[in-house]
Order: C-alpha cells, then structure tokens, then sequence
C-alpha cells in the first residue's frame, strides 16, 4: 500500500515538475518576429552585415519588436567585427551604458574609436565626450578637441556647442572668444539653447565679438522661445538687458526673434497638394 502512495506522489511531482517546466517555457519563450523582420534575421543568419546591423538595431529601439539588448549585443556584436560602423557605435552605447551587457569603458572605447575612425559623426562627439570627461580613458582635452571638431565640421550641434565651451574655457586650447562664439553661433542655428544662451552673453559682455545689445537680446529671445506682450520673469537675463536699450531696440530685437522661429519652425498650414 505505502508502495502504491509512493508511486502516487512520484507521479504527482513529475507531472507538477512538467508543468512548471512548460510555464516557465512559454514565459521564456521569444517573441515572434513580424514578417520584415523575420525576413531580416534570416539575411543576418547568413552572415549578411547590413542585415546583422540592422536587426540589431531594431533590438535596441524596439523598433516593430519589444526591445531586447542581449539579442542587440549578439547581432551588433557579430556586424561590429565585420567593420559595420553602425553596429560599432550601438555596440559601445550598449558597453558604455551596460544594456545587456556588464558595464566596460574600456569596450566602449573601442567600439567608439572604431566608428569614430570611420567617419561616424555620433561616435565621434560620444568619445570626445569620454576624452573630455574621463570616462573610461585617461582625460585628454586635446583628443577631446580633435574629435569635437570632427563631429562638429559634419554638423553635430552637441559637438559644437562642446567645442565652444572648450574655446571658451581654454580646455585643451588656448582661450579664445571668437572661435567659441563661432562654434556657439553654429550650434545656436542648429537650435541648441545652451549655445544660443551662450551667444547671448558673449553679445552682452563683447566678449569675442563686437558688442551688441540687440543681438544679445534677440538671442536671449530665441533661447527663451520667443513670446510677444508677456512679462519677463525676474531670472530673464533680457530683463537687466533691457535697461540699457531704447524701446525701438527691444522691438527691433524681438521682431528678430520672431523672425528667426519663423524661419525654422514655421509650420505650413496650406492645403496638401492632391
């Protein structure tokens, strides 16, 4: 009888044990890709490096899938050895910030530094930021300087807004105003409002270039995002400004503003063409 229980409760806890298996399963088990997507894993299991890096990144946007970092690591990782500049770059955010993978400056130092060198204007400005702070790599202003300029010569608002302030500051350079109000004044079009504040006040002080109360205005203005008829707050740098401009000047500065939000965000509101 005692043998009979016995067979009863081994019975039992198997087929509990398999059907706690089979949960655990279907927790575990991976998200069916959609169409594009399945059509894209197949090309990178064939070693395809476009598609590797693609699919990749997909992961790590959770772009038309859940977001899965391990899963990014594994295809970036893959396309990464292959030179895909793309995937190098991802591959360091990943290291850099430990997603889906333990946290190591010094991978993502390298994974920058190869994309970086391949022209790759993102990986350029994030590993001047990790010369320029330390982060991973001994502090070096002077590299910090070469990557910015890279970055900034191809357009990117960050690295020129940086190489600004590392003019401005004498951080790997001798100081020098007129080429960070020359680096602030390319960021402050690209719309990056520390710089257009930045602008501002080198306009105010005359410091780098001529001095200007109008411009300064104007720039303060458009950092502020530019409202007519309101009053300004008491921190509002154009309130102290003001005091030392005519009331045609503080029109004339916001008429600038106005004109220059205008030029760059202007919706269009006409009727779509057919």
């Amino acid at each position: 009888m005692s043998k009979m229980i016995s067979v009863a409760i081994i019975g039992l806890l198997l087929a509990w044990s398999a059907a706690a298996m089979s949960a655990t399963s279907d927790v575990n088990a991976a998200e069916p890709l959609p169409p594009e997507l399945q059509r894209l894993e197949q090309h990178a299991r064939k070693g395809d490096v476009a598609a590797q890096s693609e699919l990749g990144m997909a992961y790590v946007l959770g772009k038309r899938i859940s977001r899965d970092y391990q899963q990014a690591r594994d295809w970036l990782s893959q396309a990464a050895e292959k030179g895909d500049a793309v995937a190098q770059a991802l591959l360091a955010y990943l290291y850099r910030d430990g997603l889906g993978v333990g946290h190591d400056a010094e991978k993502a130092v390298r994974w920058y530094k190869a994309a970086a060198a391949q022209g790759h204007v993102n990986a350029q400005t994030n590993l001047a930021l990790l010369y320029k702070n330390g982060h991973g790599i001994p502090q070096n202003y002077q590299e910090a300087m070469t990557w910015f300029k890279k970055a900034a010569e191809q357009g990117d608002v960050y690295a020129q807004a940086n190489l600004g302030l590392m003019y401005e500051e004498g951080l790997g350079t001798q100081r020098n105003y007129a080429s960070a109000a020359q680096w602030y004044g390319r960021a402050a079009e690209g719309n990056h409002e520390l710089s257009q504040r930045k602008l501002a006040h080198l306009y105010e002080t005359g410091q780098g270039v001529p001095q200007d109360n109008v411009k300064a205005y104007t720039w303060y203005a458009i950092a502020g995002v530019w409202k007519d008829g309101e009053t300004l707050a008491m921190d509002d740098p154009r309130l102290k400004l003001s005091t030392r401009m005519s009331p045609e000047q503080i029109e004339e500065a916001n008429e600038a503003a106005m004109t220059w939000w205008e030029k760059h965000f202007k919706k269009d509101d006409s009727d779509p063409t057919p």
